[in-house]
């Protein structure tokens, strides 16, 4: 029966979402990819944000739901049947109005096959950005593995509208691959306006923008740079040099300033004026947020999710960071990799001993990373394996010290290490506006 009401309440919703779209008259920018959705989308709006009414994806509502949620602004009636049926109602009355926003920035989010088919039947991009592909969703019933994730994803470019732009990291192999089977024609547009461009050729074609680290992508990075406070990267394009000061940590951050210019220069702001703005972007909660920890330990909070791939970029920042100090590696389960998992995880521990000087494991999944630290020779003293945030928290409160650089990165399903990081704020009343899942719905779980 629930499943009946939830299929209903989608189709009706649905139904009065494209109702909405149809007279939506601004542009469309959709992100997807594995890791660093959020993080690009929420730059690219730092951006677009300047000069136009942009309307995004909240959090990471970037889900079936979440998409229909977002184009009806409505909220969601999460467990009550009551609260659903105003959603309705609302949802309803919204469809009968024009959105008046500029853009539509979404994120899209796939857990399975033919998510993203769904997604698309909804709204389609005029430009569609990926960030990247990497072993996530792997678990029964979603991908077998990294070539299905491409090519569930690589739909959102395939489905973009007329004269549409694809912008895509060729860092990763199977973008890269993506690219050269669509061509690169970028410089074959010119802005014309407040949004608007045209492409110079054939007006059916759709475009492909690439960024890099490598000198083979229309945009790219060098000189990367990172401290306490900042990455800063120095930007190419077409023969001149950019100095960008992103204040954000970790290098594979600059992926999300450089899809966020390409973004602002498709709608006619210059490079100049997006990296002014960027200089104001700010990470979600729980994306590697620096926070003031007990006795003047600083805490890298990474606690919003985890996979392989999140997890040796985050550890790369924890080894470049801190020269001196002690060094805490808090690690919970990555979830989602199903019979890959045990693999990943030994992988992910094996990183550790070159990075930290001290790691706590939360999960059953976890406690394989701390096996392999051990076996890559981390003293067993220096290991220590949990069930529970709070069990974490309680074993390190008394041996936290001066100074410590600590780490706190894992999924989110029974795992929640936002409490161990609570736990450890210098000001844990400010919680609730610095850490993630603080909403009145998850202190019930």
């Amino acid at each position: 029966m629930k499943r009946f009401v939830k299929k209903l309440v989608l189709f009706v919703l649905k139904v009065l979402a494209k109702r909405r779209v149809k007279r939506f008259k601004g542009k469309v920018i959709v992100v997807t990819g594995s890791v660093g959705k959020t993080s690009t989308k929420d730059a690219i709006f730092t951006i677009l944000n300047t000069q136009y009414k942009v309307k995004k994806s909240k959090k990471s509502m970037n889900t079936d739901f979440g998409l229909l949620l977002t184009i009806l602004d409505i909220e969601s009636g999460f467990s009550s049947a009551i609260k659903w049926s105003w959603v309705l109602v609302k949802g309803l009355f919204n469809s009968l109005f024009r959105d008046l926003s500029d853009v539509w920035l979404f994120e899209f989010g796939v857990d399975k096959p033919k998510d993203m088919d769904f997604l698309i039947s909804v709204v389609k991009p005029d430009i569609a950005v990926m960030t990247n592909i990497f072993p996530v969703h792997l678990d029964f019933g979603q991908f077998k593995n990294l070539q299905d994730i491409f090519e569930e994803k690589k739909k959102i470019v395939d489905a973009l509208k007329r004269n549409g732009t694809a912008v895509l990291n060729i860092d990763n192999p199977f973008l890269a691959d993506l690219a050269k089977s669509r061509g690169k024609r970028e410089g074959e547009f010119a802005a014309t306006g407040r949004g608007s461009w045209q492409k110079l050729g054939n007006p059916s074609d759709r475009l492909t923008i690439t960024f890099s680290k490598d000198d083979v992508a229309n945009y790219y990075a060098t000189n990367i740079k990172l401290s306490e406070a900042e990455t800063v990267f120095i930007l190419h394009h077409k023969d001149k040099r950019y100095e960008v000061p992103f204040p954000v940590l970790g290098e594979y951050q600059v992926y999300a300033a450089m899809a966020a210019i390409i973004c602002g220069e498709l709608m006619g702001i210059s490079l100049e004026n997006s990296i002014l703005a960027l200089q104001r972007f700010s990470l979600p909660a729980g994306r590697m947020s620096v926070i003031a920890g007990k006795n003047g330990s600083t805490i890298l909070d990474s606690s919003y999710n985890s996979s392989p791939e999140a997890l040796k970029e985050a550890l790369k920042i924890l080894k470049s960071l801190g020269e001196g100090k002690r060094k805490i590696a808090v690690l919970g389960n990555m979830n989602e990799l199903g019979e890959n998992s045990r693999a990943l995880h030994h992988g992910a521990g094996g990183l550790v001993p070159s990075c930290a000087d001290l790691l706590i494991t939360v999960g059953v999944q976890a406690k394989v990373m701390a096996e392999a630290a051990m076996e890559k020779g981390m003293d067993e003293k220096s290991v220590h394996s949990f069930d529970s945030a709070t069990a974490a928290a309680d074993f390190f409160t008394s041996k936290i010290k001066e100074g410590d650089l600590i780490l706190v990165k894992g999924s989110q399903n029974n795992v929640r290490l936002e409490k161990f990081v609570k736990a450890m704020m210098a000001h844990p009343e400010d919680a609730k506006s610095v850490l993630v899942r603080q909403e009145k719905v998850w202190e019930k779980m």
